[in-house]
């Protein structure tokens, strides 16, 4: 084989690096730098703010600056836009016409191909004629926005309505510097601009013209559509806004006979696709090309065929995951057609709860053994130099490789050496953990007993008594002793009269078993006055049983469940309709909990609908009787102090925590748990929007505003003020979990109850919490600051205003706001996924309240 390279030319045996630039914050997005030696070529220009960077993340010119080792200008001898959306355009043409981009070549998206713009000259492309109607489409050909909140989406019109403009000045700015523009329309490359690129090994594989046109046809209804549909909405509502305008333009497009084809798709699917380096080395690179589903009208056998083209190119050592790892731009198939390549990126901003796709995710999840992933919003700026070993191909600043997390959860990275568990087969809705079988409680009765003083230790119907002088009662309840009546003795609920009529569970023997003899005999005998005790010896199905009889009555209010779950069972319970858990498949994996979470809920379930009818409570002992006691011992919500701490990635809590009164969150990384030092936070209302982690209930965590590894400890257990007197609503994963296992992995090992010093909301309840409401498994919300699109919004926004009403208590403004949140999934289920409608549903089932709760 001939060798025609320049003697001394060094690119012609240079390997090839592959820069993908971090994303930032903002959703979507893409800018990657191909570099063999010398041979540069820049495809695609990120963000359009994205040239003066953002608050986390680099700008554009700094990480270039960073990957050429100098400052502006760079060259390039090749720069590409592959589509037309503006996560693509981007910057670029601010970079160009300020001088900090220079290039030899061009290759870009037509323009009329790109904005769907005929050639026909009776087309008035009626949407320019008209402001309103050019921003508008220019709207409608992006990805649908609807979910963010009308300010973000404000924002991301200003910067969306100018993109045609800025890239007409953008192909005249490239022309009057020198640059030689090739305006793609589906033909070959030049032949000087291939011999130039020889030594990356650049194959222009698609998109033909004909799919281009195709595209171009859908683009062009959109214009039309938009035009139309502001005339029509204008003409009977003049004064709506711009913002409110797009959102009922979406929708009635949404619903018109254009067959279900999508806007953004069309622009998809223009885009430029290469191939890059030598055979043993070959990586794609077809920025937002949906190879998956086209959802273009007509594509499909121009689709196949390019997917023919680019598996004859392959097989690939790396993949650029395209349209944001969606379920349409990749699939197992499109997987196999590339060779299953070992290396797999994914560009794209932190703020998007649906990108990667979590079904896509899981896909690369079950490859794990065998592949490198990085992603941008994981990882930041990635390096990969295709030539070196997998294990060492990767380069990359912050987390770590094999991160198939995705955007919405709430789960904190797990500590080093993390555990591994097995899921077990789980038969049935709801699999109650397996408890000792008892004698059934013998039938109650009175007894009238002439007690001499203290101190006396005495069983009655099988409930230890004890009475002490105030001195004998500190050494059961320890130096922290609660409220107690002129005698020493503590108090249900300290006496309050407020105190609605309610029904204790617990199982005496366990209770005894778990924090002694005097502790529980003291705790047990608290109960009485309205109150009743049901004291179990059966198991968990045959209690629930006997309590939604005594609720059957009407005479309680609800229900105290005393001890932990090793005293009294928590239901395990699958928050999957057998339908969802069908359709989800092997996503449910991707769940930390397979959808199973802790649940006493059912203890007052008297229809079998598995929606409680009555408010429940639990006051864990922690294996300390002087726990149990103060938390019996509430005073109940005590002064009106309120602090809030959230995670950078949970803005939508902003709204939840102002809408209901208190104000600003504190931020964390920049809030630590070292700045609560000295701060009076000691009754009232906390709301926690943190990480939370299975196997370490003492600290929740937020984020490094630059995303390097770990996480900053935002709260623990010492930060937990003392005394406190009032309620904690808590969104992080397992934030309440009182146990030391996941309910799905209960049935392997059994549970051990957690202390006071293993876990947060234990130390809320030693401190004299009221309670502490929160979660059993991992939490999903997710960055969207829209309620409607939010997986927990509107749930933690519900507590909160009914918390702070009148004749307001923890337990019931749980249970209303469950019931709120069940009514609004069931509306919304005819239009959410399954995904969607998974994770809405786990959080309505997992949230459980401990202490007393009124």
């Amino acid at each position: 084989m001939a060798d025609d390279t320049v003697p001394g030319d060094t690119d012609a045996h240079a390997k090839g690096e592959y820069f993908f630039l971090d994303m930032g914050r903002e959703q979507y997005g893409e800018c990657t730098v191909v570099r063999f030696g010398k041979k540069c070529v820049l495809i695609d220009g990120a963000h359009y703010g994205d040239i003066d960077g953002q608050d986390e993340s680099a700008s554009v010119p700094e990480q270039l600056a960073e990957i050429f080792g100098k400052e502006a200008p760079f060259h390039f001898d090749l720069v590409v836009v592959t589509h037309c959306h503006a996560d693509h355009i981007g910057c670029l043409p601010q970079l160009v016409q300020e001088g900090i981009v220079t290039a030899d070549w061009a290759l870009i998206t037509h323009p009329e191909l790109g904005f769907g713009r005929s050639a026909d000259p009776d087309d008035t492309h009626a949407d320019l004629a008209d402001p309103r109607a050019a921003a508008l489409a220019a709207l409608l050909r992006e990805e649908d926005m609807t979910f963010l909140s009308d300010a973000a989406l404000e924002r991301f019109a200003d910067a969306v309505k100018g993109v045609e403009a800025r890239y007409i000045e953008f192909i005249d700015a490239l022309t009057e510097k020198g640059t030689t523009v090739i305006e793609y329309e589906g033909e070959p490359l030049p032949e000087d601009l291939v011999k130039q690129l020889k030594p990356t090994g650049i194959r222009l594989l698609g998109p033909s013209t004909k799919q281009l046109l195709l595209c171009t046809e859908q683009i062009g209804r959109t214009n039309k559509d938009a035009a139309d549909a502001v005339k029509d909405v204008l003409a009977n509502d003049p004064e709506i806004d711009e913002i409110g305008l797009y959102r009922r333009l979406l929708q009635q497009l949404d619903d018109s006979a254009d067959g279900g084809y999508g806007r953004g798709a069309a622009m998809n699917c223009q885009s430029i696709t290469f191939a890059f380096g030598p055979p043993e080395e070959r990586v794609l690179l077809a920025g937002d090309m949906q190879f998956a589903d086209p959802d273009v009208r007509g594509v499909d056998v121009e689709m196949d065929a390019l997917r023919q083209i680019v598996r004859d190119a392959g097989p690939y050592v790396m993949f650029k995951t395209t349209h944001h790892t969606s379920h349409n731009g990749v699939d197992v198939s499109v997987l196999k057609e590339l060779g299953n390549p070992a290396l797999i990126v994914h560009s794209g901003g932190w703020n998007d709860p649906k990108h990667p796709d979590p079904s896509t995710l899981e896909t690369l999840k079950s490859r794990r053994a065998k592949i490198k992933f990085a992603r941008t919003d994981r990882n930041g700026m990635i390096c990969v130099r295709p030539h070196m070993p997998v294990d060492k191909a990767i380069a990359y600043a912050d987390g770590k490789l094999n991160d198939f997390s995705d955007n919405a959860r709430d789960v904190a990275p797990p500590p080093a050496g993390g555990i591994v568990t097995i899921a077990p087969t789980l038969p049935g809705s709801v699999l109650p953990p397996p408890a000792p079988q008892q004698p059934s409680l013998s039938t109650p009765q009175i007894v009238i007993i002439n007690l001499p003083p203290g101190p006396v230790d005495m069983s009655v119907a099988g409930v230890e008594i004890a009475v002490r002088t105030p001195g004998q009662l500190a050494s059961v309840l320890g130096p922290r002793s609660g409220p107690a009546d002129p005698q020493g003795m503590p108090v249900l609920a300290s006496g309050r009269t407020t105190l609605p009529p309610l029904l204790f569970v617990t199982n005496s023997d366990a209770l005894r078993a778990s924090i002694g003899q005097k502790g529980a005999g003291t705790a047990l005998a608290m109960i009485g006055g309205p109150h009743e005790l049901l004291d179990f010896k059966g198991t968990a199905q045959a209690t629930a049983d006997q309590v939604r009889t005594k609720l059957g009555g009407g005479r309680y209010a609800g229900v105290v469940i005393l001890g932990g779950y090793d005293v009294v069972p928590s239901h395990i319970v699958d928050v999957l309709d057998p339908s969802v858990r069908q359709a989800l498949g092997s996503a449910v994996y991707d769940d930390h909990d397979h959808y199973y979470v802790w649940s006493d809920e059912l203890y007052t379930d008297s229809d079998g609908d598995l929606s409680g009818e009555f408010p429940v409570s639990r006051i864990p002992d922690g294996k300390d009787a002087s726990l149990l006691i103060r938390g019996l011992s509430s005073r109940g919500i005590e002064g009106k102090d309120s602090f809030g701490i959230r995670n950078i990635r949970r803005p939508f809590a902003e709204k939840v925590w102002s809408d209901s009164g208190p104000g600003q969150l504190e931020v964390s990384e920049t809030f630590t748990s070292g700045l609560l030092q000295g701060r009076s936070l000691t009754g009232g209302y906390h709301y926690h929007m943190l990480h939370g982690s299975d196997v370490d209930g003492t600290e929740f965590t937020g984020e490094y505003l630059s995303r390097r590894g770990g996480s900053p400890v935002a709260f623990n257990v010492a930060s937990v003020p003392r005394p406190f007197g009032g309620v904690v609503f808590s969104g992080c994963c397992w934030g309440a979990l009182p146990v030391d296992r996941k309910a799905k992995d209960a049935a392997l090992t059994g549970v051990r109850g957690r202390t006071a010093s293993e876990s947060i909301a234990l130390s809320y309840l030693d401190a004299g919490a009221n309670a502490f409401v929160g979660c059993t498994g991992s939490h999903y919300s997710g960055p969207d600051t829209t309620p409607a699109l939010n997986y927990a919004m509107d749930f933690h926004k519900a507590f909160w205003a009914l918390i702070r009403g009148s004749d307001a208590s923890a337990a019931k403004a749980l249970h209303e706001a469950r019931l709120q949140f069940g009514k609004q999934i069931v509306q919304k289920s005819a239009t959410l996924d399954e995904i969607d409608l998974a994770r809405r549903l786990k959080n309505r089932s997992q949230f459980t309240c401990l202490g007393l709760g009124w």
